[in-house]
């Protein structure tokens, strides 16, 4: 959104809008600073127990986010719309992810270990995936090629296309997605079922 953010001081309560964001606040060691999470933050399974939940990742309910006096509110350009953005910025400082590639999560955590002064943790983080990534990528290098498609929704029939994190990932697993000429996440139930007729699975 072409924001800066700075802060005074080190932000102690945060509201996380993004259930993947809030697993990887607790695996920072940042569980007992999350004071708001959407009904969908389920991992780790506790975390609904101790936090307030605040709404989803679509729809919020901003009277409960202020009341947690919050100092930093987390959200994702994929999960909450800039509406939501807009008016969680009345509350406080709102921090807005952009997820495409594995090195954009791993600039995330980064950007999380410098905010959150978690910075040791991060880095064992960020080693460990690039450690796993390369071990899979090897892995996976003779593997065969195999043409997929991914929908993420019913009524209406969505898939995931170009320009997603899912088809970066169906890519690293040596996936070939046939709606990948399209952008984003498309729906036509005609156009999948023409597409759909003329592929031929393995």
């Amino acid at each position: 959104m072409g924001r800066v953010l700075r802060f005074n001081k080190l932000p102690k309560r945060i509201v996380s809008l993004v259930p993947s964001q809030t697993e990887l606040l607790c695996d920072l060691g940042l569980e007992h600073q999350v004071v708001g999470v959407t009904k969908f933050c389920v991992h780790p399974g506790h975390i609904k127990g101790q936090s307030t939940i605040v709404g989803g990742t679509k729809q919020i309910h901003l009277d409960k986010i202020r009341e947690l006096q919050p100092d930093i509110i987390l959200c994702n350009k994929e999960e909450n719309t800039k509406a939501i953005v807009e008016a969680c910025e009345a509350i406080c400082p709102v921090h807005v992810s952009d997820i495409f590639t594995v090195d954009d999560s791993v600039e995330l955590i980064k950007q999380y270990g410098a905010l959150f002064d978690r910075q040791t943790k991060a880095e064992e983080l960020t080693l460990a995936i690039r450690k796993k990534l390369d071990e899979f990528n090897r892995f996976i290098e003779t593997h065969p090629l195999k043409k997929v498609a991914y929908f993420i929704w019913k009524n209406p029939w969505m898939v995931a296309a170009n320009n997603t994190f899912i088809n970066h990932l169906l890519k690293l697993n040596k996936f070939e997605n046939i709606y990948g000429h399209l952008a984003r996440y498309p729906c036509s139930l005609t156009q999948f079922k023409t597409q759909l007729n003329s592929i031929n699975f393995h």
